[in-house]
């Protein structure tokens, strides 16, 4: 699963509004172990003649002083992209690790690099729209989160959002699948499976999953069918009693889909626009549905 995408406006900016949407998340399942992959070095090209290149040497004053603002550079260059996607990374490698301990390193690397595809669409979308987005942040076994620094004024461009990430997942999980068919490496099978199911459970149009502001656009009964069917999950698929949380979290958006079903953030949507973005939900719903049973087929042989 995934995360929330935002909340909608606060009173400062369009009145009364639903409450700020904790982060969403995403379910887990076992995966085989796999080997490590090979690593791979680079060097230097020769030169033309065969021997290898020689480095420019500057000594003195001016070598000391131009290695040293060459350093300098770098640092700040880095330093600047550690400040920009610091936290992303962090919290990246924990979850890596965490996952890698329980799930082996295969699994929990298909799964952060499906989750981090999944969240740069949501990035991608807000920033389209003319607003400001964090970097993904990623929450051990719940999946990862962004943050949204300014909000649409519509519940359509909020389901727009919303449906960025699960598309740009399945983008993804696509790539993944198509390339194993060409390489037959069974670490993209594996990626491409995880991909599915992930985009394919936050299309659940429950509280802070992303099928929530997605379907949120067309109907406030859809937060209804969504509570429903993951409590339907749980009690006869068997899926992880985690998922309880998102149903006692989802309710307070719930309760705030039908008490402000009437106002304008919700009501401005037209009619087309309420049909356009249902069709899209339903055409991604069928697709992830079909393409993880396939996947998730062909990989049982390497979970035996």
């Amino acid at each position: 699963m995934s995360q929330l995408p935002g909340q909608v406006p606060g009173p400062a900016e369009r009145g009364p509004e639903l409450p700020p949407p904790p982060p969403s998340y995403d379910d887990l399942q076992r995966p085989n172990q796999l080997p490590p992959p090979p690593s791979y070095g680079y060097g230097p090209p020769p030169s033309l003649d065969g021997q290898p290149r020689a480095r420019p040497q500057q000594s003195g004053f001016l070598g000391w002083l131009s290695a040293l603002i060459a350093g300098g550079f770098g640092l700040f260059k880095y330093a600047a992209l550690l400040g920009v996607y610091g936290k992303t990374l962090i919290t990246l490698l924990i979850s890596f690790g965490a996952y890698a301990i329980f799930f082996g390193p295969w699994f929990a690397g298909a799964l952060v690099v499906m989750i981090l595809i999944h969240e740069f669409g949501h990035v991608i979308e807000i920033r389209r729209q003319g607003m400001k987005a964090s970097a993904p942040i990623f929450i051990p076994f719940f999946g990862a989160a962004i943050f949204q620094r300014s909000h649409p004024q519509d519940a359509l461009k909020q389901a727009q959002i919303g449906i960025a990430g699960p598309l740009l997942g399945t983008v993804g999980a696509t790539v993944a699948y198509v390339l194993y068919g060409s390489t037959h490496w069974v670490p993209l099978l594996l990626a491409a499976w995880i991909g599915f199911y992930i985009n394919l459970f936050n299309l659940i149009p429950a509280g802070m999953l992303d099928g929530g502001w997605i379907l949120g656009a067309v109907s406030k009964w859809f937060q209804v069918f969504g509570l429903a069917l993951l409590l339907a999950l749980v009690i006869f698929v068997g899926l992880s009693p985690i998922v309880l949380i998102f149903i006692v979290i989802g309710l307070p958006t719930v309760i705030a889909r039908f008490r402000n079903d009437r106002d304008p953030y919700y009501q401005s949507v037209p009619i087309a626009g309420r049909w356009a973005m249902g069709a899209a939900w339903l055409v991604l719903a069928i697709f992830l549905g079909f393409a993880s049973y396939e996947a998730h087929g062909q990989l049982q042989p390497y979970l035996a």
